[in-house]
C-alpha cells in the first residue's frame, strides 16, 4: 500500500477497536460490517493492515488483543458480582456475562458503568426459579454497592442539626438524602443471604420474601442493611423530595400504636439514619477525588 493511499491513523484505530471488541473474536470482527466500512481492504488482505510476526500470523496477533479485552471485562464482572456468581455457578455466570457483553458493549471512558444494566439483563434472560430470582436481587445489591462507592460525597447532617428542626417546620422542611444511597425493594431476603455467605459459605436458597434494603456509603466504607417496610417508605418519600410532615404521614398511615409509641419509633429511625449519615447538608455535595 502506498503512503498516498494509506488510511489515516484515526481510521486504523477505529478499525482496531471494532475488530478487538467483536464478541465472537478478531476474525469475525474483521469480517463484520463496522470494520469492513472502515478498512475494506483488510478483509481481502489482513497483512496489509497488521503485519505478522515471526511466530504469529496477523489474525493470531489480533486475537491476543481480543482475548485480553474480553478477559478484562469478565474479570470486572466477576469482581463486582461475587455472590451472584456463587449462586449461579461459574459456568452459568460467565455465559450470562458473555451474552450481556455482546448486547451491552462498553461505551464509556471508564469501566465503572460497564455492568449498570447487568441486574436488569439477568432479570430478563434467566429462567424462572428461586435460585435465579435470588441471583437477580443479589446482583441488584452488588451493583448498588458499586454505585454508592463512586457517588459524589455530601456533607452529612448531624443528629444535632436534625434535632434543631422544630415541630413547626415539619410542614415545609425537606431532608435531602446523600447521593451515595440506594433503596431497593426486593423479592428475596438477598441481604440476609449475602451475610450468611460471608459467615457460613454455602447457605440454602431461601424462598421468596419481600424485603427492603438500603445500600449507602459513609466515608469510604459501603454498608447494606434491611429496613422494615414503613421505615423504608418514609426514607423513600424523603428521597423523592416530600416534606418531612408529608413523608411521615404517608409512611405511618394505618400503623397502630399510641402517639408516644409512634414518636418513639420515628425517633429510633431518625437516630439510626443520622448515625449512618443518610441526610445531607444542602449545598455541601462534591465529587470524590482520587
Amino acid at each position: 500500500m502506498s503512503l498516498a493511499r494509506a488510511p489515516r491513523l484515526e481510521t486504523i484505530e477505529r478499525w482496531m477497536q471494532a475488530v478487538v471488541m467483536h464478541p465472537q473474536g478478531a476474525a469475525a470482527g474483521v469480517r463484520a460490517r463496522p470494520a469492513r466500512r472502515l478498512l475494506p481492504q483488510a478483509t481481502r488482505s489482513l497483512e496489509s493492515v497488521v503485519l505478522p510476526s515471526k511466530a504469529l500470523t496477523s489474525a493470531e496477533r489480533l486475537d491476543i488483543y481480543a482475548h485480553m479485552y474480553y478477559a478484562r471485562l469478565l474479570e470486572i464482572l466477576r469482581d463486582e458480582y461475587p455472590t451472584t456468581r456463587q449462586i449461579l455457578g461459574t459456568e452459568a455466570f460467565e455465559r450470562a456475562c458473555r451474552r450481556f457483553l455482546e448486547r451491552n458493549p462498553s461505551r464509556h471512558k471508564t469501566l465503572n458503568r460497564l455492568s449498570e444494566r447487568f441486574p436488569a439483563f439477568l432479570a430478563r434472560h434467566l429462567p424462572r426459579g428461586h435460585r435465579n430470582g435470588l441471583a437477580v436481587d443479589v446482583a441488584r445489591i452488588e451493583r448498588a454497592m458499586e454505585d454508592v462507592f463512586d457517588a459524589p460525597h455530601a456533607e452529612p447532617m448531624t443528629a444535632a442539626q436534625f434535632a434543631a428542626i422544630g415541630a413547626d417546620e415539619w410542614q415545609r422542611v425537606r431532608l435531602p438524602v446523600i447521593p451515595a444511597l440506594r433503596l431497593l425493594k426486593l423479592k428475596y431476603p438477598a441481604n440476609d443471604f449475602m451475610n450468611a455467605v460471608r459467615s457460613k459459605g454455602k447457605p440454602r436458597i431461601p424462598k421468596p420474601s419481600a424485603t427492603f434494603a438500603i445500600v449507602y456509603r459513609r466515608g469510604y466504607q459501603v454498608y447494606r442493611r434491611d429496613q422494615e417496610e414503613a421505615a423504608f417508605k418514609l426514607l423513600a418519600a424523603l428521597a423523592s423530595g416530600k416534606t418531612l410532615a408529608a413523608a411521615v404521614r404517608g409512611s405511618l398511615a394505618g400503623r397502630r400504636g399510641s402517639a408516644d409509641q409512634l414518636a418513639a419509633t420515628l425517633g429510633a429511625w431518625f437516630r439510626e439514619w443520622s448515625a449512618a449519615g443518610l441526610f445531607s447538608v444542602p449545598g455541601r455535595t462534591f465529587a470524590l477525588s482520587g
